[in-house]
């Protein structure tokens, strides 16, 4: 009989973590104790997108003074050039801004442009002609060719989630995209500390086997909100101060780059090159999910040509751990859209389980080829919650397993496929005309299902339209889903 992982999981939460997840949290714990006079101030450096995936980069530097001799710089910027030349450098100043209410901490963002696609770059950053770290480099997104993405959410700053993140850099995604809830400080000034964790695990690990530092696409979620929380703002107060953190660390849309009809600050589209599109939205936290209706369905009919058509968001439509009638808003806003941009997959989080959903076109489960599959549900870190005893109606596979997706995009479909921390492949699925994958024999058969019960389970809707064998369980076999 396979032993229950759980005591797995709380190994791993206790710091058995695979040799190079804990050399790296050992360095990143030495690195923030102490920061003699003279030295330079704490940093770390991610990477986001303001605009083109493929010709584009933004590089975002926190800085953090130790309070004692060291002060901010008051200028930074980013050299580059191409990876293996020894030519003249390009140069970006930094723009410059500050969080308000956590002093001694300062943010500069550098729009790189004009890049080549799928081009290799090696950059640095540097605080009044002083370099900050190493030498570090990115790639673009490939105009043509396949894309390869990571996905997850509901992250956190337990050894889980390092060891979940150093696991999907090492499979070499052109970027990685996160559906909210990203250090659990509630939007809090007052949490800063946990965002500064999260900083030195993403700057750290999301490095590839080639030594690209990973991008990242971020949606919103609750726990990026402050509203209706102790020590939080009125709803009527500016987005910026809902979600401080959110807005002031990550370079997105704020419209620092972002086209005036190219969504908000929380809503946004991304290209995946000429293999697909990404639609970055808010689940209700500070945009409703109707407000966001009209853009997203004349953005999808504008992408209709392009064989992969993903959305990014926090909370399920069809979730598999919450009420099912908890989802109801954004069922009733975006589905309709969804059905008519044909929507390939969406990816939802929130619920902390790993989730794959049958093909499901407004509201009933149909045939291959012929809906949306709703991959899920966040736990890229944080503890993994309970699943129904039977699987909902809607629902092919579900599990309590941390884990994260991997998808391959290319001009024939996509596959998908979710792993956990230490590699082991959970699920796979593909759309279009991809063929099922050698690999798709080694996906585990048993996984974990923590069970309680609850009423919101038995009370779940079954479409009265919908004969019992279309509502059947998937087998876990099954991995072909043609779209």
């Amino acid at each position: 009989m396979k032993p229950h992982r759980s005591f797995f999981r709380a190994s791993v939460r206790g710091l058995r973590l695979s040799t190079p997840s804990t050399v790296l949290l050992a360095a990143l714990l030495v690195a923030g104790c102490s920061a003699p006079g003279g030295e330079p101030p704490w940093h770390s450096v991610h990477l986001t997108w303001q605009g083109d995936t493929s010709t584009t980069m933004t590089v975002n530097l926190v800085v953090e003074a130790d309070g004692s001799d060291q002060r901010l710089p008051g200028a930074a910027s980013v050299e580059w050039r191409p990876s293996g030349t020894e030519g003249q450098a390009s140069s970006v100043a930094g723009t410059a801004a500050e969080i308000e209410g956590v002093p001694g901490v300062r943010v500069f963002h550098f729009e790189l442009r004009d890049l080549e696609p799928g081009a290799s770059y090696d950059f640095t950053t540097t605080a009044e002609g002083r370099p900050l770290g190493n030498v570090r480099s990115f790639r673009t997104v490939p105009r043509d060719g396949p894309v390869r993405m990571a996905a997850g959410g509901d992250v956190g700053t337990e050894p889980l989630s390092l060891a979940l993140l150093a696991e999907a850099s090492r499979r070499s995604p052109h970027m990685l995209v996160i559906g909210g809830d990203l250090a659990y400080a509630n939007g809090l000034v007052s949490r800063w500390p946990l965002w500064r964790t999260w900083l030195e695990y993403v700057t750290e690990a999301l490095i590839t086997p080639e030594g690209h530092t990973v991008p990242m696409v971020l949606a919103i979620g609750n726990h990026e909100v402050n509203v209706g929380r102790e020590g939080g703002v009125p709803a009527s107060a500016p987005a910026e101060q809902k979600a401080p953190f959110f807005f002031g660390l990550f370079a997105q849309n704020q419209g620092v780059g972002g086209a005036p009809d190219d969504g908000g600050a929380t809503y946004f589209r991304r290209d995946l090159g000429s293999v697909g599109a990404l639609y970055v939205l808010d689940s209700g936290h500070l945009v409703s999910y109707q407000h966001q209706a009209a853009w997203l369905a004349a953005h999808m009919e504008a992408d209709t040509d392009l064989p992969n058509r993903l959305a990014l968001y926090h909370v399920p439509l069809y979730p598999a751990h919450r009420s099912y009638e908890g989802s109801a808003e954004g069922r009733e806003a975006w589905e309709e859209v969804f059905h008519q941009g044909r929507l390939t997959v969406a990816l939802e989080n929130h619920d902390h389980v790993l989730k794959r959903s049958h093909p499901i076109r407004l509201g009933e489960v149909v045939g291959e080829g012929e809906g949306v599959l709703y991959l899920g549900d966040g736990c890229m870190g944080m503890d993994a919650r309970t699943v129904d005893a039977e699987e909902r109606w809607y629902i092919a596979r579900s599990a309590s397993e941390p884990h994260f997706w991997m998808a391959e995009l290319s001009g024939e479909g996509s596959i998908f496929r979710a792993f956990d921390e230490e590699g082991r492949l959970l699920d796979l699925v593909t759309t279009g005309d991809v063929e099922t994958p050698p690999d798709a024999g080694s996906v585990e058969l048993e996984l974990d299902r923590v069970i309680e019960e609850s009423a919101d389970a038995a009370l779940l809707p079954t479409p009265a339209s919908l004969p019992l064998t279309q509502v059947a369980v998937a087998p876990v076999q099954h991995f072909g889903y043609d779209m």
